[in-house]
């Protein structure tokens, strides 16, 4: 049983190897074509590298700082609300960056809209620094054309050709379509690899074109989940203008991060400034009548106890005008709750408001409309996250509600307790004396506006500092900084590509062609379709002798005609049956070559042997051997000669004989009906060992099925790279009929060099010298580099 195992698992392993080997060989073959292809793939590789324009890798870091604890004891509340999600935040961030909004900013901040190209070199190269001058597109008509360029030089400091027109600089000029402005730098002439007269290409682009173009090349990515690191990445062709975009890009990312916390700071100071104003001319008032009162009254001073009152008195009312300020805030903040404004108007003012709940609560609404609307930049509105958003801003604004309601009516009731304190100061007043009464009064309105004014400008200073102060929430930790080297295109990954084409394009056509060959190329063509069994394999020789094993008795065709007629001792069932009949699909297979070599190899082993040449309609071996045809076969056949009359030496070979076919005869299939074959026959059994019939080939007439009753074996000549692969079915129909008796196959003419040596018996050699064991001509016997060069002859 382990016999039997180690048996199949040793036929699958030479199975394997047999395939790979005929795979290897068959592309072998084609070398030429690979070393061909590989050349023209280098080339076109070394092509692309040299004409592709080299793409440098920029990259900036930039911390996203993540300020969702500094909320005091409202952060529970806050979290509650799920707004403080780390992974939100950072998608949102990520795509404020790549929005339109900020990318037009760069793109008009850096004057992006203007691209310079060198016109030197094999290919054009942008230029962004050291140029003489700058072009600006100062007006476009609708239907400028932005796919023209411009091809411009300067002349000198006041003058510039544009499209070989002259136009003068500094000013702006008309071109098709639209104005440029062209203005000199104060780059000296001939500095850095550039020269004051240098011609340069002009591109013009479209804002919204060159926006849509970096918002797909720029690359945004966490550095983890967890992490609020941004790595920001750009490839460009020009370092210095990538680093550029991505430096402004960050810097308008903050600007407009700033400008967004500023903005309820920014209400605050517009509110006081507004109130500041109307006190100013209340206190000028309100000191003019001091003044008035104490002049008119000659008053220079009030009484100690006076002054302690007026001080109770101004205390009170300081108290009682916070209140009223913070009352209004709160009717401010009612009025932006009950509004349905979707976050277009900013937050009110929350001046005096000391409340941190309260205060962290409005932050945390603006902070969520601010939200909402960065998102309404790249998303529709619903989308399930604006959607998301929207419940967080009506629960804030529910809780915002409530905490306003229960800070108004303790402000309700302050100030109710403040007016009550005034009203009892009234009636101390009436105590005191008429002047210093009137006094009081006056004085009493000029504090209660001097201490307003002043609370005021206290507040507008501290509101300005923080307008002023104000940091975004992100730090960068990388400037934007440049690969030393490309990273586009990869050397390395190119060439490879290049080469990995440069060997599948061949193997891909010999591919094709091999699947669209329709002949016969290798021995599993023929033991795929039918069991017939190859009794032999001979290979083309380039000799034309027609008695090869004659004339070459070493060479290689002779060995192998050897072999066959060895293998003829076991498909022969007795020393009886020696009527060997040769045929094949069509003419020119090698039928006749075949029949005439082996009859010389049996005659040399001592063998008396006959060939018959038995093709009436196209005779060859007679013209091959020279030999007189006047009369042969045919001749017999109509009873005109007897036998022995037809039968002739074969010359070069002892014990070999033919008889010709003679003249052609008009009926060849009714002569071999006549019963004179077989007559012949029997008669030439007699005296021949072997009996050789050289068929017409069943393909084209019905001549050699006709012999085949006479025959003992049938050696069905196939043809490398000649005879069709459908030829095989027929070959497999007559094998499995019997119409031919013992039928196998001789597959003939089989080019080692072309094809079918790699799946070859490997009986006959390994290389193609054949280590100088067989007769062939002198180059196959050169080894080395020679033995691929060799021609086909």
């Amino acid at each position: 049983m382990d016999i039997n195992n180690d048996t199949i698992l040793l036929s699958e392993s030479d199975n394997y190897e047999s395939g790979f080997r005929d795979v290897f060989f068959k592309y072998l073959r084609y070398w030429k074509w690979f070393f061909l292809s590989l050349i023209i793939s280098l080339s076109l590789s070394y092509l692309y590298i040299r004409l592709s324009t080299p793409q440098y890798k920029l990259e900036t870091d930039l911390l996203i700082k993540d300020n969702k604890g500094n909320l005091g004891g409202s952060s529970d509340l806050l979290k509650d609300l799920d707004l403080f999600s780390s992974d939100k935040i950072i998608d949102n961030e990520i795509q404020i960056l790549k929005s339109n909004t900020l990318l037009e900013k760069v793109t008009r901040g850096l004057n992006l809209q203007t691209s310079y190209f060198s016109t030197g070199g094999v290919r054009l190269h942008e230029v962004y620094t050291d140029l003489p001058l700058k072009v600006e597109l100062v007006a476009a008509s609708p239907d400028f054309d932005y796919k023209k360029n411009y091809f411009i030089h300067l002349i000198n400091k006041d003058q510039v050709v544009i499209n070989g027109v002259k136009y003068p600089t500094n000013t702006p000029i008309s071109v098709d379509l639209g104005k440029i402005l062209v203005t000199t730098t104060n780059k000296p002439a001939n500095s850095s690899n550039i020269s004051f007269n240098d011609e340069f290409q002009i591109k013009f682009d479209d804002v919204q074109d060159i926006v849509e173009r970096y918002s797909k090349k720029i690359n945004i990515t966490p550095v983890s989940k967890q992490a609020t690191v941004l790595i920001i990445t750009l490839e460009d062709a020009v370092p210095q203008k990538g680093k550029d975009i991505l430096n402004r890009l960050v810097l308008e990312y903050n600007k407009a991060a700033v400008d967004d916390k500023n903005q309820v700071t920014a209400t605050t100071v517009a509110f006081i400034t507004d109130r500041l104003n109307k006190l100013q001319e209340e206190l000028g008032d309100a000191e003019k009548k001091v003044e008035n009162y104490k002049s008119g009254n000659q008053i220079t001073d009030i009484s100690s106890q006076s002054q302690i009152f007026l001080q109770s008195v101004k205390d009170n009312d300081s108290e009682l005008s916070k209140v009223n300020i913070q009352l209004g805030v709160i009717k401010s903040i009612e009025r932006y709750i009950s509004s349905n404004t979707d976050g277009k108007t900013q937050l009110p003012s929350m001046l005096g408001i000391e409340d941190p709940t309260l205060l962290a609560l409005v932050n945390q609404l603006g902070d969520a409309e601010l939200k909402k609307q960065s998102y309404l930049q790249t998303i529709p509105e619903n989308n399930p996250i604006v959607t998301s958003i929207n419940d967080q801003i009506n629960a804030l604004k529910a809780a915002v509600s409530q905490s306003v309601q229960n800070l108004k009516n303790n402000l309700l009731e302050t100030k109710k307790l403040l007016t009550n304190t005034n009203s009892s100061f009234q009636s101390v007043i009436s105590q005191v004396p008429a002047k210093e009464r009137g006094l009081i009064d006056v004085m009493r309105q000029q504090e209660i506006k001097n201490n307003l004014f002043t609370y005021l400008l206290q507040k507008r200073e501290e509101s300005e500092i923080s307008l002023v102060s104000t940091a975004a929430d992100s730090r960068i930790i990388d400037e934007a900084r440049s690969t030393k080297r490309p990273v586009k295109p990869v050397i390395p990954l190119t060439v490879f590509v290049f080469v990995l084409f440069g060997i599948l394009i061949p193997v891909i056509v010999i591919y094709l062609l091999d699947m669209l060959n329709f002949k016969v190329l290798k021995r599993q063509d023929i033991e795929g379709v039918t069991k017939a069994p190859i009794l032999a394999e001979i290979s083309h020789s380039t000799d034309l002798s027609a008695l090869l094993v004659a004339a070459k008795p070493r060479s290689m065709v002779a060995e192998q005609l050897r072999a066959l007629r060895t293998n003829l001792n076991f498909v022969i069932p007795g020393d009886s049956q020696k009527i060997l009949l040769f045929t094949s699909s069509i003419s020119g297979e090698g039928k006749s070559f075949i029949s005439l070599n082996l009859g010389a190899s049996l005659a040399m082993s001592g063998k008396k042997v006959l060939v018959l040449e038995l093709d009436l309609r196209k005779p060859k071996l007679s013209a091959g051997l020279e030999i007189d045809n006047s009369r042969g076969l045919s001749n017999y056949l109509i009873g005109e000669v007897d036998y022995k009359d037809i039968i002739k030496p074969v010359p070069q070979q002892e014990n070999y004989f033919i008889i010709t076919s003679g003249p052609i005869p008009p009926n060849p299939a009714e002569l071999l009906l006549n019963g004179k074959i077989k007559e012949l026959l029997e008669l030439l059994k007699a005296d021949f060992d072997y009996i050789l019939l050289d068929a017409p080939p069943v393909g084209l007439v019905t001549d050699a099925q006709i012999l085949s009753e006479f025959a003992d074996v049938t050696l069905f000549i196939v043809r490398h790279n000649y005879t069709a692969k459908s030829h095989i079915y027929s070959i497999d129909n007559f094998y499995r009929t019997r119409k031919f008796k013992n039928l196998n196959i001789v597959m003939n003419s089989i080019d080692m060099h072309g094809g079918y040596g790699y799946g070859y018996g490997y009986g006959y050699g390994y290389s193609y010298g054949y280590g100088g064991y067989y007769q062939e001509d002198e180059s196959a016997a050169k080894g080395g580099i020679a033995k691929l060069f060799r021609k086909k002859k």
